[in-house]
């Protein structure tokens, strides 16, 4: 556990001030990474570590909310980080921080078994999403149902590629970079084929402006591991590294055919050999969020039905289900807690800070048509029912 902090409420001009004392704001981070690498709960708490983020710590420095602020709306990412003996409290000091600057906050992605303590303080729950997770106890990659996922595999190590883990801490400075350098150079293409102007932000983790600290790099190369990066998939940690979450992961668009499998399918082998319980492969938004729960937002909830019906094209969502669906995952409901309540402004903040929005008309078109191109081939997609 990191040392406690004096201030409850440490903002981002705040923290940019002890970057004046290199020794302060370094210890600071680290102890950040290691909080949040022990107590992070979900597949967005080690985001907490990227830069930009206002923080809130409890009176006692024992939890941490990491949130950002659009107005008078808070969007918090990653739960609330702290042992479970202090959640509630940790919860309830925040909620006071934030009613009495009048604020609207909504925690994302929050599990079923943490809804009692927003339901004791008056947020309003509302189901967003599915998340699915594998156990990887029970996973052998025999018979029939991981057919698809050794055929992937197999097909690429004939093909030269070569999957393996990079031990980013121990590379020097230069040879860091120039991986660092290719990664970055897969992810701009692969942005090239999305409709999006730029990566979704907030809600999805960066490289290349920040330390990858303590999460995990995996890369895929070609030509029996000395040629280019056909992809990369970075994990972060979650529950002091018992739980992993395929967090970031790109691809280059003349990749060799199943790359992204055969990084999935090392990764969880890796895991496996290291003992992890479980990988979880981060939200599905919007699935089987239609029925009405008591209590909830129809505001959020007819939003997500029409975003699923509108937006799920825009960006793929039924080719990535498939996708998850390979790996036969098991699926757990994720909720958005509100208080007091959704509204107009929160929803508008919540695309403003995200880039939900941030779409290119001339790339959306090209996407519509290529996807319009291959529409036969899609309607074989696996659905998640």
């Amino acid at each position: 556990m990191p040392t406690k902090l004096s201030s409850t409420f440490i903002s981002e001009e705040r923290l940019q001030a002890t970057r004046t004392v290199p020794d302060v704001n370094k210890g600071l981070e680290q102890r950040r990474k290691e909080f949040v690498f022990q107590h992070g709960e979900y597949f967005d708490s080690y985001l907490a570590t990227e830069p930009g983020r206002e923080e809130f710590w409890s009176h006692s420095g024992e939890g941490l909310i990491s949130y950002k602020r659009c107005g008078k709306c808070i969007l918090v990412g990653g739960g609330v980080i702290a042992p479970d003996d202090h959640k509630a409290t940790l919860l309830a000091e925040f909620l006071e921080f934030t009613k009495a600057r009048r604020y609207r906050v909504a925690f994302h992605n929050i599990g079923s078994h943490e809804l009692v303590m927003f339901r004791n303080l008056g947020f309003e729950i509302t189901k967003w999403g599915e998340e699915p997770v594998i156990d990887l106890g029970n996973c052998e990659w025999k018979g029939k149902a991981y057919e698809w996922v050794r055929r992937q595999s197999n097909y690429c190590l004939r093909q030269g590629v070569r999957a393996f883990e990079v031990p980013h801490c121990d590379l020097t400075p230069e040879q860091w970079k120039r991986t660092q350098d290719e990664m970055l150079e897969v992810a701009a293409e692969s942005l090239e084929h999305k409709p999006q102007r730029r990566e979704m932000r907030f809600f999805e983790g960066h490289i290349g402006d920040h330390e990858v600290g303590l999460r995990r790099v995996f890369i895929a190369r070609s030509n029996d591991g000395m040629g280019r990066i056909e992809g990369f998939v970075v994990c972060t940690p979650m529950r002091g590294g018992a739980m992993w979450a395929t967090e970031l992961y790109r691809r280059r668009n003349d990749a060799i055919r199943g790359t992204m499998a055969f990084l999935f399918h090392t990764v969880q082998e890796r895991l496996q050999d290291e003992g992890v319980q479980q990988l979880n492969l981060c939200l599905d938004p919007a699935l089987r969020c239609g029925t009405k729960l008591p209590g909830d937002s129809a505001l959020i909830r007819l939003g997500m039905s029409w975003g699923e019906a509108c937006l799920g094209y825009v960006f793929d969502v039924a080719g990535l289900r498939h996708f998850k669906s390979r790996f036969r995952p098991r699926y757990e409901d994720r909720f958005v807690c509100a208080y007091p309540k959704a509204s107009v402004r929160s929803l508008l903040a919540f695309a403003q800070v995200s880039g939900l929005f941030d779409i290119s008309i001339r790339k959306l078109l090209k996407v519509s048509i290529q996807r319009l191109r291959k529409a036969a081939s899609r309607s074989t997609l696996a659905k998640v029912h």
